[in-house]
């Protein structure tokens, strides 16, 4: 399965200058987190260059961004234009011609992330480009132009300039140079980009079949019909059995698991409750989650194009602890026949 495409534009910030490993910077770190959150691979391009400016971001990482096809954006510039005297202005025009061309990309608004530049003022290796108050105040101002212009376009704005101007954590919070973040400081940085953009959970289902992804709409469905606050494993089998279209609805037929007994077990098992108010959502469980991680894992394991019904089916058994990895227990069904029935049938695209 194709490795989910995360780009991350910008300069010194974005590549982690003054770190002993590059694998420290944040674009690393939060490439990583995701690829244990979804269970697919994540390809990180860091086009991030030391000293660059929005105009070399656009002169030399925009060319290489049309063609890196990205499902992921993060953008980090303007620091060194603060340095060189840039004016307000012109870094105004200078980030939306890079805004544009990230939406001209087609990236949903929603999974680009604009960061704001951190606060290197009172450093000691800021000394020589000017006074602390005026590097402060012109960092304040960049800062608010990129916070409208990111907004205006829906993408996410996360503003990791306060983290910047804490007290130091540590003897790693900054780098040797004595200008750079340290690793204990790209870190924070990461787990504040990591809640900012929390849509990023949602690419995993653009490797995900269409039949899949009606599993999860019907699951929904179940849980709402039986007045449950919770989407569970019981939930994503019983749409697994109302399947028509993948794999895992064709195998269970075939083994004669039947939607009315199940439901009916479920029933029996947990009851359904008595309806309340309506809720505007129903929210998956912490075993819904590892599940919905396991299928992908499967996916991406046996090089499948997508996340078909199949893996949801093999997902539900690996995870094996609720009561829908139970019922398909009690029918002598287990991942080692799943995967033989799959061969057998030549079902693995579902």
């Amino acid at each position: 399965m194709e490795s989910i495409r995360y780009l991350a534009l910008g300069d010194s910030y974005t590549i982690g200058t003054g770190l002993e490993d590059e694998a420290q910077n944040f674009p690393s770190l939060l490439a990583g987190w995701l690829r244990e959150e979804i269970g697919i691979d994540v390809a990180l391009s860091n086009l991030g260059v030391n000293g660059y400016t929005a105009n070399d971001l656009i002169r030399e990482e925009l060319p290489v961004a049309r063609n890196a096809r990205p499902d992921l954006v993060s953008i980090l510039i303007g620091a060194n234009d603060i340095v060189q005297g840039s004016d307000e202005a012109t870094y105004r025009g200078r980030l939306q011609q890079i805004y544009q061309a990230i939406t001209d990309l087609g990236v949903p608004a929603a999974r680009v992330v604009a960061i704001s530049i951190p606060d290197f003022s009172p450093l000691p290796g800021a000394a020589p480009f000017g006074s602390p108050d005026h590097l402060r105040a012109r960092i304040d101002a960049f800062n608010d132009i990129a916070r409208t212009e990111a907004t205006s376009r829906g993408f996410q704005y996360a503003d990791i300039t306060a983290i910047s101007r804490e007290e130091s954590h540590g003897n790693d919070w900054l780098a040797d140079d004595g200008l750079h973040p340290g690793p204990s400081q790209h870190r924070v940085f990461a787990d504040h980009l990591w809640e900012t953009a929390k849509g990023w959970r949602s690419v995993r289902f653009d490797r995900w079949s269409n039949p899949a992804k009606m599993v999860l709409t019907r699951a929904q469905h179940e849980a709402e019909a039986m007045h449950h606050p919770y989407i569970g494993a019981e939930h994503l089998l019983l749409g697994l059995l109302k399947d028509t279209e993948g794999a895992a609805g064709k195998l269970l037929s075939h083994w004669g698991v039947k939607y009315q007994r199940v439901w009916n077990h479920f029933d029996r098992t947990i009851g359904r409750r008595n309806k309340v108010e309506a809720q505007s959502s129903v929210i998956p469980t912490t075993r819904v989650r590892n599940v919905i991680r396991i299928a992908s894992q499967e996916a991406n394991v046996t090089a499948a194009d997508s996340v078909g019904t199949e893996h949801i089916l093999l997902a539900i058994m690996l995870e094996g602890e609720g009561i829908a990895a139970h019922v398909l227990s009690d029918f002598s069904i287990t991942p080692a026949l799943v995967r033989t029935e799959l061969d057998r049938l030549n079902l693995r695209k579902g």
